[in-house]
């Protein structure tokens, strides 16, 4: 019964082993060597037990101090990289940007992830499933109303009427109109954009040119062509030309009633 109390104190309740002892391992020549070799192989397998655990407890602890060596020298190599790239050894690395995805209902977005989402650009700045815009987004981005523009109206007309931001011309200057309704201009209803400066003072003259080509002599009027019918003059000229006619009816038409 030994052996068996052996056994159940760790755990190990086998059936009795049947096979025959060694001689080497009889030292009684009776049952006796049988219940000495399962003891001995209690304790050894207790001993190689102990041995696993100290041994995996080890390997556990060197394994753990691998890690931490690797991670020391993987920021040694980036610390070693960002010493040559100060140094201007090495060229630094592109920037990198998250890649920007459009959400959509139902989507699981992470801790870090860009979306665009009804005209603007989030980042989560946790795990979520919430629409971009809530608690867990930041907004980096966010479309904006169109601004007010400026209208040009032309020249100001007292009996126009006039919105905010129209633009007249007045006088030789612009003028904006404050509000709508304005009132005359220029007054307390418009700013005035830009006017007319001074004139500015004489330059000094600048050097004389050349002296040109003489030019060909101008024609000289010749004689009178008179059509008495239509009363029309035309001037003929000494190259053969003619001048622009001369309308005599209007001017006879005045003396007689100045006369008659």
């Amino acid at each position: 019964m030994a052996d068996v109390l052996v056994r159940k104190a760790f755990g190990e309740v086998r059936p009795h082993s049947s096979e025959p002892v060694p001689e080497l391992l009889k030292l009684f020549g009776d049952h006796r060597d049988e219940q000495l070799v399962e003891a001995f192989g209690a304790a050894i397998s207790i001993v190689r037990r102990q041995l696993r655990g100290e041994l995996g407890e080890r390997l556990d602890g060197l394994v753990l101090q691998l890690r931490k060596i690797s991670a020391l020298e993987l920021e040694v190599a980036k610390l070693t990289g960002a010493v040559d790239v100060l140094r201007g050894k090495e060229p630094p690395p592109p920037a990198k940007f998250p890649s920007v995805k459009n959400w959509k209902e139902g989507d699981i977005s992470y801790a870090g992830d860009i979306a665009t989402y009804a005209g603007g650009t989030y980042q989560a700045q946790c795990d979520t499933a919430q629409a971009p815009g809530l608690s867990d987004w930041a907004c980096l981005a966010r479309a904006g109303r169109d601004g007010d523009g400026l209208t040009v109206r032309g020249t100001y007309n007292s009996g126009d009427t006039y919105a905010r931001l129209d633009v007249v011309a007045y006088n030789g200057a612009s003028f904006a109109a404050r509000r709508s309704a304005p009132g005359p201009c220029p007054g307390p209803g418009w700013q005035l954009i830009a006017k007319i400066g001074k004139r500015g003072e004489r330059g000094p003259m600048g050097m004389r040119g050349e002296r040109g080509e003489r030019g060909e002599v101008a024609p000289t009027l010749r004689a009178w062509e008179v059509d008495r019918a239509r009363y029309v003059a035309t001037p003929v000229m000494s190259d053969g030309s003619c001048g622009p006619p001369l309308d005599l009816r209007g001017l006879f038409e005045q003396f007689l009633l100045e006369t008659g």
